[in-house]
């Protein structure tokens, strides 16, 4: 019976934030009819809540950006040396790197950021671990790049089994959590102290940035809270290839950059782990790794730490960057798909709301308030944000259709051109991160014609239509399947494909 009930609440869980997505992003339809003011205030309010959003994302990537530059500027290493040298010489990294069967130039590029680090290799340790059916290929890179490439830190190397009873079929979950145990037994095996250990993981196309090791072992060390938290990158760039995709995955990949760059100045107590993070090693055996059964790995860990640690577990941002790929397909058309499919992946995220929620319910331990924040920020995150921009652009259109007679409403009628100028405000923010954005990126290809290079100035503004496509449908698609009970089967691994001049 307990089970029964179990299965009941988790599936009421599943449904809640598709429920809430549909019930907001329809409201013009159902509500309109016989509560048009309620939609013409609504949709009101959403306009000028998005211009205060835009307003605040571009001061934050300002402040980002000007953190950035002095960041990047330290010399990390001369710092720990006025730290106690017993504490700094004791210090060990732990970095694991989920693949599954990259090429050498995607390889190659992630470990010459580990050859690169200022920090001494003798004190970290890179744990490799990859998927069964390409571990033979994968294993053979990473030992022919290990003959060509020099001053490497150790390379461990583990093969993830493939039909383990109750791992999600290809899920990164898995493939880390089979990779980091078997570092830790290695470690332990070793007689290693593992509160020694900062542990760091990103994925195989990703390059740290030569002082960022040196940045997280002195934030790590100066931090009084270091075991109750989670260190990150706050620049995630797409500069590996970002010049080479086409314009809606630069838009894409820029934005994804800009708004963690700005939100880790403005909001760094609502941020989770993403892609690239890092926390004591000890941590991560407190949250007990991850869990496999999902699909999704990256979010389901800060909820598993936080609610491990009843809590007291929160982001440090550190403004040095990590590079990783953005996506790439063979064609233009597979590139769209490509992309698609991946924030589909992205859109499971959801399935952290049941999650959260059974957390906050069986610990009662989390203070109350944070439940409720941290609540808020997963309904704004799954419901607001994703269908705030299809309001504002069609909700009063919707809301004309379903009642013509709306219209003779004066509020009704000025509502266009409030929403008009309101967006058009909003848009014209979001062009000084454009200017950022460009500063942050590597520089553009000198064989590019002129007109090439202006265009990208625009790109910024563009970002709307990505709203209303990728960040938008993908979302949607995740969440309604997720809503009427669907499973997360297809657990797309996003192809890393360079085009011909980046190979070599």
């Amino acid at each position: 019976m307990n089970s029964l009930i179990k299965n009941f609440l988790t599936r009421v869980l599943q449904f809640i934030p598709g429920f809430l997505t549909w019930s907001v992003l329809l409201s013009p339809l159902w509500l309109g009819p016989r509560y048009p003011l309620g939609i013409i205030f609504f949709i009101t309010f959403l306009s000028f809540f998005w211009v205060y959003r835009a307003f605040v994302h571009t001061f934050g990537c300002f402040l980002g950006y000007r953190r950035y530059r002095h960041e990047i500027q330290v010399n990390w290493m001369e710092k720990l040396k006025n730290l106690n040298k017993k504490e700094v010489d004791s210090i060990r990294h732990l970095v694991l790197i989920p693949t599954v069967n990259e090429g050498i130039p995607v390889l190659k590029n992630t470990l010459l950021g580990l050859v690169e680090t200022d920090f001494p290799k003798k004190q970290i340790i890179v744990a490799v671990t990859c998927e069964e059916r390409g571990a033979v290929e994968v294993e053979a890179r990473i030992n022919e790049l290990k003959k060509t490439l020099k001053n490497l830190p150790e390379i461990l190397f583990y093969t993830h089994p493939k039909g383990i009873e109750g791992e999600a079929i290809g899920a990164g979950a898995a493939n880390r959590a089979w990779g980091a145990k078997h570092a830790v037994a290695e470690l332990k095996k070793r007689g290693e102290n593992l509160d020694n250990y900062i542990f760091t993981t990103y994925d195989a196309d990703a390059r740290v940035h030569a002082k960022y090791f040196s940045r997280l072992t002195y934030a790590f060390l100066t931090d009084p809270k270091r075991r109750e938290r989670f260190y990150q990158t706050a620049v995630y760039l797409y500069d590996n290839n970002i010049w080479e995709v086409p314009t809606l995955m630069r838009i894409q990949a820029t934005s994804v950059t800009m708004a963690i760059i700005s939100a880790w100045v403005i909001e760094p107590g609502r941020m989770q782990t993403f892609s690239a993070y890092s926390t004591a090693l000890s941590t991560l055996l407190e949250a007990d790794y991850w869990d496999v059964s999902l699909g999704v790995d990256d979010t389901p860990f800060f909820w598993r730490a936080y609610i491990a640690k009843d809590g007291n577990f929160s982001g440090y941002g550190l403004f040095i960057p990590v590079s990783s790929d953005a996506v790439q397909g063979s064609s233009w058309f597979s590139s769209h798909k490509s992309q698609y499919k991946q924030l589909v992946r992205w859109g499971w995220g959801v399935l952290v709301f049941p999650l959260a929620v059974k957390g906050f319910v069986r610990n009662r331990r989390i203070p109350i308030f944070k439940r409720l924040t941290q609540l808020y920020y997963l309904i704004e995150t799954y419901t607001l944000w994703i269908t705030i921009v299809f309001l504002i652009s069609f909700g009063i259109l919707i809301l004309y259709a379903v009642n013509p007679e709306a219209k003779q409403n004066p509020l009704a009628y000025s509502i266009p051109k409030v929403t008009s100028t309101v967006l058009t405000l909003a848009i014209l923010l979001l062009i000084p991160a454009s200017v950022i954005k460009d500063k942050l990126s590597r520089k553009k290809p000198e064989n590019w014609p002129f007109w090439k290079k202006l265009w990208s100035y625009f790109e910024g503004p563009l970002v709307v239509i990505n709203l209303l496509t990728y960040g938008f449908i993908p979302y949607i698609h995740a969440e309604t399947k997720y809503m009427f009970g669907g499973k997360m089967k297809d657990l797309y691994f996003t192809p890393k494909i360079r085009s011909d001049n980046e190979k070599n």
